[in-house]
């Protein structure tokens, strides 16, 4: 055997930026699963090499680990084949495949080596498999879900009528269990719609591989399960796309006529953080309603490839927290917050119970969860409205001045809690701030002005890239603050321009840095301006890239995605 772990960069097309990873063969698919369990909770992904048990071939595949099972004679991982090997011929391999050792007779594929990753955050999917023999719990599952929408369900078995091999896709209507002479019988209801939308809808049972005969039902139409695949929350899934957010000339207009934004356009990939930073005024909020079909607008506007004109489908798409906290209801507690505000989005109540008490828990307030809402300190009650606007699992979370009010430390706490979010969830994040400074906190920054709209869009890097000498400048640091500084350094020849915040002033220039750095202490030597430390290679800030660009001494850069 050979086994390595090790955290690794992907390429730069992906978005997650590590994985971890481990190498088995396929003599010890125990200790693969063994590893798996260990991390549960986590987006799992394997490549595989091995036989085809049906056909004897070859096969290499990648995808999504949907569970693993260790029992004393079955131990097998299922996985869901990667979507880009669909378009590829997949050498008779289902979507959902079962994996075992090199020996195995039993499961889909006898492995012959195992590659196993960690993708390092959470399993969001809600995906779940079962084998035929685990479909009384697939009955059990199902029957709590039957509030949730379009359950999509995926079965591979044999008709009873001929028991020959079959696979139905369609959605969940119903299921049931019932005592029978020998076995317990259970079923699911699954209606398929007819290709090319030809003919009429049918309805299939499905049934487990038993001692006696299952329900009366119609043979041709009855299904001895395999395997089932369910996905409870496939009635949010979005058509493909290529950025999470994307505006392109998106424009609002009051009923005078008058433009409150002009031509916006960005867009960011699954898993950024975009900040949105300006002066009040300056279209920031106007945007972001905008771009959540909360009014009116021309151009597009799109979250998860779907058009925010489509409301009532986006709404799934995004959760919001807005800066007001009194939104939610005081005398609840946060978990009956987040039950009450969870409802909207058509989930049963006790998946909003397990998903609520979970992010309270991943939040450090799960201790907190008896306590009336007023009781919580201010920071509390934040993770609250972020748990209550991440409980049907958005792709992008919006929120409007997190931090406004807060001091700094508190601001920096915050932001290391919202990094933890996107980091752990793989939530993609909007966040429209006052502080420039926050934006060093972000994958994307947008840069509003009043009367201009969008002016600045890109990475913080690149921003402060576009200023003169790449964002590096002259740092001087005063004795003590003296308003004589900076237009006395704005003479100094081959200065561009200067920032000034407090005792730090920074010189600006596209000539060599030493060289106008002497000429910067010269100058203020002969003011007698007390220096105090005189850097010659200072970075600029997003601060000093906000201040630049609304004061015009630069152009604002937008970048293409």
């Amino acid at each position: 055997m050979v086994q390595r772990s090790e955290t690794k960069p992907l390429s730069e097309d992906e978005d997650i930026p590590f994985v971890e990873e481990a190498y088995f063969t396929g003599a010890r698919i125990g200790e693969a699963i063994d590893w798996c369990i260990e991390r549960k909770d986590r987006e799992l992904h394997c490549e595989v090499e091995g036989r085809l048990n049906s056909t004897n071939k070859d096969v290499e595949f990648n995808g999504r680990i949907l569970t693993v099972k260790k029992g004393l004679i079955s131990r097998k991982i299922a996985v869901i084949i990667n979507e880009d090997m669909q378009s590829k011929r997949r050498d008779g391999l289902d979507a959902v495949v079962t994996v075992g050792g090199n020996t195995s007779s039993q499961e889909d594929v006898a492995a012959s080596q195992i590659t196993v990753q960690n993708y390092l955050r959470r399993d969001m999917s809600g995906d779940l498999y079962y084998d035929g023999r685990d479909l009384q719990q697939a009955v059990k599952d199902a029957t709590k879900m039957q509030k949730n929408r379009q359950i999509s369900c995926t079965v591979w078995g044999k008709r009873m009528s001929d028991k020959l091999p079959i696979t139905i896709k369609g959605n969940l209507v119903g299921s049931a269990a019932s005592p029978a002479p020998i076995l317990p019988e259970g079923f699911l209801e699954v209606r398929v719609e007819p290709e090319d939308s030809v003919g009429s809808p049918k309805i299939f049972t499905v049934v487990q591989p038993q001692l006696i005969i299952g329900p009366r039902t119609d043979p041709n139409l009855t299904v001895i399960a395999d395997k089932v695949y369910i996905q409870p929350f496939s009635w949010i899934e979005t058509p493909a796309y290529r950025n999470v957010i994307e505006t392109r000339n998106l424009t609002v207009k009051v009923r005078s006529g008058k433009k409150i934004i002009e031509n916006v356009s960005f867009s960011i990939k699954e898993g950024e953080m975009l900040a949105v930073i300006g002066e009040s005024g300056a279209g920031k909020s106007t945007t972001i309603k905008a771009l959540i079909g909360d009014i009116p607008s021309t151009g597009v506007a799109r979250i998860a490839g779907i058009d925010s004109r489509n409301a009532q489908k986006v709404r799934y798409f995004f959760g919001y927290c807005p800066q007001d906290l009194s939104y939610m209801y005081e005398t609840f507690t946060p978990l009956e917050n987040i039950i009450a505000f969870g409802k909207q989005y058509d989930i049963a109540e006790w998946q909003l119970i397990q998903e609520g008490k979970t992010l309270l828990r991943d939040f450090g307030i799960l201790e907190k969860g008896n306590s009336p809402v007023k009781e919580l300190s201010g920071g509390q009650q934040r993770r609250v409205s972020i748990a209550m606007a991440l409980v049907h699992r958005p792709k992008v979370l919006l929120m409007d001045e997190p931090t406004s009010g807060l001091d700094p430390d508190n601001r920096n706490e915050l932001w290391q809690f919202l990094d933890y979010i996107n980091q752990e969830y793989g939530t993609s994040m909007v966040v429209i701030t006052h502080y420039p400074i926050e934006a060093e906190f972000c994958d994307k920054v947008a840069v509003f002005m009043r009367g201009k709209s969008l002016v600045a869009f890109g990475t913080p890097a690149n921003l402060k890239a576009s200023m003169p000498n790449r964002g590096f400048s002259v740092g001087v640091v005063l004795e003590e603050v003296d308003p004589r500084a900076r237009p006395t350094l704005e003479e100094v020849e081959g200065v561009t321009f200067v920032l000034q915040r407090g005792e730090l002033v920074k010189v600006f220039t596209e000539e060599p840095l030493q060289i106008i750095a002497e000429r910067c202490v010269e100058a203020l030597s002969s003011k007698g301006i007390e220096v105090k430390i005189v850097k010659t290679k200072a970075v600029a800030d997003m601060v000093d890239y906000y201040i630049a660009v609304t004061r015009g001494l630069i152009t604002g850069t937008i970048e293409k995605s």
